[in-house]
């Protein structure tokens, strides 16, 4: 890989080794789920360990990291709202018992009784409207967000949490720039209250460690 990634300053430069927990041992073996509890328990990182780095030298390559920000839903809910972001689709749902009964009264007597009751209703799409809103934030500040989904899911605060993923330790040759990332820093903090820097949480689908893995 590259060593073009070592000016982006998310990434421990050569030389330095972090001290990491046990549970960052390469192994083959998957982890259990009370495993990936205590990996969720965990802090992240502010930059990347060099033990997280892929390097096709070793036999085993380590689990997907991603870079960015936790989600706060809410947040992003009221920024969409405000800034005409919200995505809505028609969904499908099943009426319940006093309704069916209800639209019983204006149906032909012949129709089957035993047809499935169901209305189609416009609901909003949360994943959608909080991609508009992460793309449009990285637009303001002309940052082209490169992961083709940058709606991740991490292990973080014990349990699973949304995130903002700008890359993943398998993209750090074509990572936005330091500066970029700093105005995206600066307007999170502007319009949805961003405080907290950008750092390293694991893939909550990906956590393992593998022969081989591009991404």
């Amino acid at each position: 890989m590259s060593n073009c990634f070592q000016a982006l300053g998310s990434v421990d430069p050569p030389g330095v080794v972090q001290y990491l927990d046990p549970i960052f041992t390469p192994r083959s073996a998957r982890y259990s789920s009370k495993e990936l509890f205590y990996v969720a328990s965990l802090p992240g990182f502010t930059s990347l360990p060099r033990q997280l780095v892929p390097d096709g030298r070793r036999a085993l390559q380590p689990p997907v990291y991603l870079y960015g920000w936790e989600i706060d839903r809410a947040k992003l809910g009221e920024y969409a709202e405000e800034n005409n972001l919200r995505e809505f689709v028609e969904k499908t749902v099943w009426l319940d018992e006093d309704e069916d009964e209800d639209d019983d009264k204006d149906e032909d007597e012949d129709e089957d009784e035993d047809e499935p009751k169901t209305r189609i209703i416009i609901a909003e799409n949360e994943s959608r409207t909080m991609l508009n809103v992460m793309y449009s934030l990285a637009k303001d500040v002309g940052l082209r967000l490169r992961p083709q989904c940058p709606l991740g899911s991490v292990l973080a605060q014990g349990t699973m949490v949304s995130f903002f993923a700008l890359y993943s330790n398998y993209q750090l040759a074509n990572a936005p720039l330091k500066t970029e990332i700093a105005a995206l820093q600066d307007h999170l903090r502007a319009c949805i209250g961003e405080t907290e820097p950008p750092k390293w949480l694991p893939d909550d689908e990906e956590f393992q460690w593998r022969q081989l893995y591009l991404r």
